[in-house]
């Protein structure tokens, strides 16, 4: 019976070695018919990209898009890239990327020199090889991952592991070892666990090289999507080397340390300069709780000003927090404030995109509503919203009239003649008044369509660079709307 059991085992143990090693071989296979049979050469193809970044638009999840076209050179060792951008604004701007044995050199959009990088950085890029072909990122997999796990369908096998952060997943078509697509799950401060998506689709051969034509990429879990098409292709031996390491090159980690500056105003009202940031967070007290005003980037910064003001009114609970606008300099710490059990005010046109952040996942690096989850409670401002009874805060919907975003918020304390607002103005700390920006001119129509009696404005960003006041006088605004 024990040898009976014995060969049994044996012979399950050299299925199971003899299903991996076929199952391997996909992911072999995939490398295989992606590149080359010589290391001498390389698949060059050139390409259109369709690119959509998230940015300081009008409204949430409005992205700038840009027109890219570039040349790509790869075979298993070597991938290089060479483009030039067009922005909207018919702005061109190149860069170039060399990639030997996973050493990753890159000169980005406007940068004149490599600069050093972090490794977040260098695997960001690494990953983004896939954009253009999956043969990179399968051979990092082949080389430098031992924990793979395998998972299998009728129709395809999934290799899964870890690259850096990313939980990186490639689909393989079990009839034809093509890649069908390549997933990568990583952290982003603001909306938490995000997947990026690699569609390939309608292959083409070239000297038994095959690649996808068309490439579709969807990020932030399919919120936004590119598309690649390669429009022209050929087999080289000319391997192109387009940068150099510099000397004292090396790959650095960013430390940000956090720094505060508190200051008290008046009896009522506190800023918190966030130095790390470059913003200025409002504290306001009233008779029985406390509303914050703007938190910067990610829960990490929302949690620190919690912390600083349970230090300045330890007593009162904090039940409101606001944002002038939806960019992430302002909300980026609203979970912490969801966590805290604070109402979130906002408009509706930002409502929605609060809801996405606050429920998105933050598995990867827990926040403290991923530990505790709370609800989330929202307040929509239509038009404007007092508080206070003994000193009155006011919030006014200026929208669209700011000149910047649709669901502008600005604040307005009339004893005090105060108005806090996010970043509408561009008053220089020296040198002569110039004439008023759009975003100046949206504020000063503002104030006197609400006929509000202002003496000073206070504002949220930059509080250090650009060399611009962050309080100044009501008349300074008027001086430069009134500049011909």
């Amino acid at each position: 019976m024990k040898l009976i059991v014995k060969h049994l085992f044996t012979v399950l143990v050299f299925a199971n070695a003899s299903l991996c090693f076929s199952q391997i071989n996909y992911l072999e296979t995939a490398s295989k018919i992606l590149s080359s049979k010589s290391e001498n050469e390389v698949l060059h193809v050139n390409y259109t990209e369709q690119e959509h970044l998230l940015g300081h638009n009008s409204k949430p999840w409005e992205t700038n898009v840009y027109s890219i076209k570039g040349e790509v050179w790869i075979n298993k060792r070597h991938f290089s890239k060479r483009d030039s951008l067009t922005t909207n604004r018919n702005r061109n701007y190149t860069s170039k990327t060399d990639i030997v044995n996973f050493n990753i050199l890159n000169l980005d959009y406007g940068d004149q020199e490599i600069r050093s990088v972090s490794s977040k950085f260098v695997f960001e890029k690494l990953m983004n090889t896939a954009r253009y072909s999956p043969l990179t990122l399968i051979e990092y997999v082949i080389k430098n991952n031992s924990a793979i796990e395998i998972k299998s369908t009728d129709d395809t096998i999934c290799y899964s592991t870890k690259i850096n952060e990313f939980l990186t997943e490639i689909y393989i078509n079990r009839a034809n070892n093509l890649v069908e697509k390549i997933t990568y799950t990583g952290f982003d401060e603001l909306y938490g666990d995000v997947t990026t998506t690699f569609l390939y689709s309608e292959y083409r051969e070239l000297e038994q090289v095959s690649f996808p034509r068309k490439i579709t990429v969807e990020k932030i879990n399919g919120k936004i999507i590119d598309h690649i098409e390669i429009t022209d292709s050929s087999i080289t031996s000319n391997l192109p080397k387009l940068l150099s390491e510099p000397i004292g090159y090396q790959i650095v980690e960013d430390e940000i340390i956090p720094e505060l500056k508190t200051t008290k105003y008046n009896d009522f009202i506190y800023f918190i300069d966030l130095l790390h940031t470059d913003d200025k967070v409002m504290v306001v007290e009233f008779d029985d709780y406390v509303l914050v005003a703007e938190a910067p980037i990610n829960s990490k910064n929302g949690e620190l000003i919690i912390s600083e003001v349970k230090k300045i009114i330890p007593t009162k609970p904090i039940k409101y927090f606001v944002f002038g606008h939806h960019h992430p300099h302002y909300l980026g710490g609203l979970r912490a404030f969801v966590h805290e059990d604070a109402t979130i005010l906002c408009t509706s046109i930002s409502k929605e995109y609060v809801e996405f952040i606050a429920n998105s996942s933050h598995t990867i690096e827990p926040d403290n509503l991923e530990l505790e989850p709370k609800p989330l409670k929202t307040q929509i401002i239509t038009d404007h919203l007092i508080l206070g009874s003994k000193r009155e805060m006011e919030i006014y919907f200026i929208g669209e009239k700011s000149a910047h975003t649709v669901d502008y918020l600005i604040y307005y304390f009339p004893e005090e003649q105060l108005l806090f607002q996010d970043d509408l103005c561009w008053i220089p700390k020296n040198g002569d008044i110039t004439k008023a920006s759009a975003r100046q001119l949206g504020l000063y129509n503002s104030i006197k369509a609400l006929n509000l009696k202002v003496k000073t404005i206070i504002q949220s960003w930059p509080i250090e660079s650009h060399k611009v006041k962050t309080v100044f006088l009501f008349t300074d605004l008027e001086k430069s709307v009134l500049i011909n």
